[in-house]
């Protein structure tokens, strides 16, 4: 019944991690014809894989463990994809309920284990042979799996307690078991026309600036901003995380927000601490309008006027159609020149963490799919991927930890089927390297490794670059052995420590089709480590 209501409900995935507990789960997820069972042994790496997945292909993905610990190796993913409303099924196997607390083996209390970062949680007891008890668990699947799917998506857990015998066969009737689905008929999730075309009155004639934070990309949303971006008086942001396309789209952190009276964001956070702050000190916002359906209050600037609860690409084709009755063809912007266009210039003299992911990036098509790593990695790519240059960004920023960064990107390029490049520091790829050992590397994976000596980041923010205890307890000096790991995993080993080797280098991963890369790019960092 529980693989039976995921097939329902649209997984097509489910990443798995060994147990005895969770055998009977396993099985019938290994015998279904809907669903490919993808086995990864370490829980943590495989939630933050099935993570990428579900972000990549836009499908809800499930997981699977065995009862005890193996349950809380998901919680930093699914954080993750709570605040990314990535639907993430948790499926964790339980012992029987008497046996909890009893100095048994494998078992804690799982039921509300992952507590405030899912959208629901179900707890589905001992196996009881009754009619009502297969009628319970028909309705708590389907309320967990509709919150999933439907609204403002996202993480879920399902908990199973199964008691042994547990692998033991049995004919069955399939009417006894089978799911029954409970239709829904939810809210349009296009904003009205009448109402698009009132908000858009509003607009006429005031300065608007629209701001996107993290998003997936969808074209007739790009299209949306770029005609709005296009009126005389609008101005559109991307950060480059948003994905978003279109000649006059303004992109990086640096990006100056003038004195717009009315702030329109999307999307998740943003990573510019110096856009952020510039927004939350700008006295000329009149009104802050947040698209989303988060299902709470985002007034990350202190500016918030309007919730408008329809996601992104359900308003903005609304308002840009709306604004087309009232705009007229002289009040549209001239295009913008080139050169407010143009990837900031980087000295190709100096050699620095900056120059090295230009270097790397101005040789990777356009049809590959960039990861980036959080810390500087992220900092350093964004001006040079954003306008749509790539065929998609992304990034962990919904909480932007750097603990699942390789994982993440292993599922994602499992899941794109094309070339997808990871950009990490050493500190994060130390953290994660695990995920080299999943299985689920394919060919297309390519790996950039930014060698800076740790973390480059606690290096230059005030917080922590004065500090005496800096490079012992917070930098981290980081010695990974790439070479020998890379090699290990049956991974292409590259290797730069300048920008002319850099250039070679990554004109042999782009070209690389046989099997995985890694490339190691060394930055002397040793006048960043004096205090």
């Amino acid at each position: 019944m529980v693989v039976s209501a995921l097939a329902a409900y649209g997984v097509r995935r489910a990443v798995t991690s060994p147990g005895s507990r969770n055998a009977p789960l396993l099985m019938a997820l290994e015998r279904s014809e809907e669903i490919q069972a993808i086995p990864v042994i370490d829980e943590r790496c495989a939630a933050f894989e099935a993570l990428g997945m579900a972000d990549i292909s836009g499908e809800p993905v499930a997981l699977c463990c065995t009862s005890g610990t193996a349950l809380l190796n998901y919680a930093p993913a699914i954080a993750e994809a709570y605040y990314r409303e990535i639907p993430l099924i948790v499926v964790s196997a339980d012992r029987p309920e008497a046996w909890i607390d009893q100095a048994d083996s494998q078992t804690i209390r799982q039921p509300g284990a992952l507590g405030n970062i899912v959208k629901a949680a179900v707890d589905l007891g001992d196996s009881q042979d009754s009619d009502e008890y297969l009628w319970y668990c028909n309705r708590m699947l389907n309320d967990a799996l509709a919150t999933a799917t439907s609204g403002p998506k996202g993480p879920v857990h399902i908990n199973v307690h199964l008691t042994a015998p547990l692998t033991t066969e049995t004919e069955i009737d399939p009417a006894e078991a089978v799911f029954h689905k409970i239709g829904i008929i939810a809210p349009a999730e296009v904003i009205p026309t009448e109402t698009a075309r009132r908000l858009a009155l509003n607009l006429i004639g005031r300065k608007v600036l629209v701001v996107g934070g993290f998003h997936s990309p969808e074209d007739k949303l790009g299209k949306a901003l770029a005609a709005i971006s296009a009126i005389e008086g609008f101005r559109v942001i991307d950060e480059g995380l948003a994905n978003i396309r279109g000649a006059m789209i303004e992109t990086g952190p640096d990006t100056p927000i003038g004195m717009p009276e009315v702030l329109i964001t999307f999307g998740g956070s943003l990573v510019s601490a110096k856009l952020k702050e510039a927004l939350r000190q700008c006295g000329s916002i009149r009104e802050h309008w947040h698209v989303g359906q988060d299902g709470r209050a985002v007034d990350t600037f202190r500016k918030l006027t309007t919730r408008i609860d329809f996601p992104a690409a359900g308003f903005f084709p609304r308002l840009a159609g709306a604004l087309g009755h009232h705009v007229r063809t002289g009040e549209l912007k001239p295009k913008l020149i080139a050169a407010n266009q143009a990837p900031p210039s980087v000295d190709p003299a100096e050699w620095d963490s900056a120059t090295a992911v230009a270097t790397l990036l101005s040789a990777v098509p356009q049809q590959w799919n960039i990861q980036l790593g959080n810390g500087m990695s992220v900092r350093r790519a964004l001006p040079l991927v954003a306008g749509g240059r790539f065929h998609r960004v992304s990034s962990n920023r919904g909480v932007s930890g750097i603990d699942g960064c390789v994982s993440t990107a292993v599922g994602a390029s499992a899941a794109y089927g094309k070339p997808t490049l990871l950009i990490v520091g050493d500190m994060s790829a130390q953290y994660d390297m695990g995920a080299l050992a999943s299985g689920q590397v394919t060919p297309k994976m390519k790996i950039a490794v930014l060698d800076n000596g740790g973390g480059e980041i606690f290096r230059r923010v005030a917080t922590t670059r004065a500090l005496p205890e800096r490079e012992r307890l917070i930098a981290g000096g980081v010695k990974l052995p790439l070479r020998q790991l890379a090699e290990s995993f049956g991974f292409r080993y590259l290797e730069a420590a300048d920008r002319e080797f850099l250039a070679e280098a990554a004109k042999s991963l782009a070209a690389e089709n046989e099997r995985p890369c890694l490339l190691r790019i060394i930055i002397d960092n040793e006048q960043l480590k004096q205090p």
